[in-house]
């Protein structure tokens, strides 16, 4: 690895902190579209995604498996970064205390100020990379999985999955009971790696049902979930787009978490 000389073959797609890439995985608030609350609540705030993939798009699934699926940490303290001939090296450590080197865009370098010794949430994006033994252009490419999104995820998030749908809460302490506030993100994949991040999310909590919105242009996400006494009933992601829900996703269950009780 060096710190200069990158490979034109390489040089990834421009990445930023909170991508509003392909439209991905999303939620609605309430058991119904955006509401407005009958009680005179503002619709709980969700943000609008990108064009859904159209039919061609869709059948261009990535050839590696999703991250999930890879062990590559979700959730990790980024340590340092390192700018090498055909890729970004983060050093990482998950929640667990293992620490690894990750491959990343070259954007996650030329940004590391922002994310250095933060604990946060990380999204991976398969990208082409040059698969040569020198710097110079060999004419060959390799599929690899690379970090390209860093989420805030604050100090209260959770991860939910359906077994193909995959969401990150992040940012709830945020809310702070009042409905129609807080400043949630959202970064949500499918099976295929299709991703989607989202900033300033709000929580409304009325008639037996807790949402978490985002909007984004004439798209709403939002993820609702039951109020029960054990918190466990699984969540439901639902996207609309001008009002006409067009996913809706049931059953999605907690499998990873952190609340911090301060």
């Amino acid at each position: 690895m060096t710190t200069n000389g990158r490979n034109p073959e390489s040089e990834p797609e421009e990445v930023v902190e909170t991508p509003d890439t392909l439209p991905a995985p999303s939620p609605t608030p309430t058991e119904s579209p955006p509401p407005t609350s009958n009680e005179g609540d503002d619709p709980v705030a969700v943000s609008p995604p990108q064009e859904t993939p159209s039919a061609n798009e869709s059948a261009q699934a990535p050839s590696l498996p999703p991250p999930w699926e890879q062990n590559l940490p979700e959730v990790a303290t980024i340590e340092e970064t390192q700018v090498g001939d055909l890729m970004c090296y983060v050093t990482v450590t998950d929640l667990q205390g293992n620490t690894s080197i990750l491959g990343a865009d070259y954007q996650i370098c030329d940004n590391e100020d922002q994310f250095l010794r933060r604990t946060l949430g990380l999204g991976y994006t398969e990208r082409p990379v040059a698969d040569c033994e020198s710097s110079e252009p060999c004419g060959r490419t390799r599929q690899e999985m690379l970090l390209s999104d860093v989420i805030n995820i604050g100090k209260d998030w959770y991860v939910l999955s359906d077994g193909t749908w995959r969401v990150m809460v992040g940012q709830m302490e945020t809310w702070d009971g009042v409905n129609n506030t807080g400043n949630l993100t959202y970064y949500g994949c499918d099976a295929e790696n299709n991703c989607l991040a989202l900033e300033g999310g709000v929580v409304s909590c009325r008639r037996g049902v807790c949402g978490y919105g985002w909007e984004q242009g004439d798209y709403l996400y939002s993820i609702a979930t039951p109020i029960v006494e054990d918190g466990g009933a699984p969540a439901t992601l639902r996207v609309f787009h001008q009002g006409e829900e067009i996913l809706n996703v049931p059953n999605m269950e907690v499998i990873n978490s952190k609340i911090d009780p301060s």
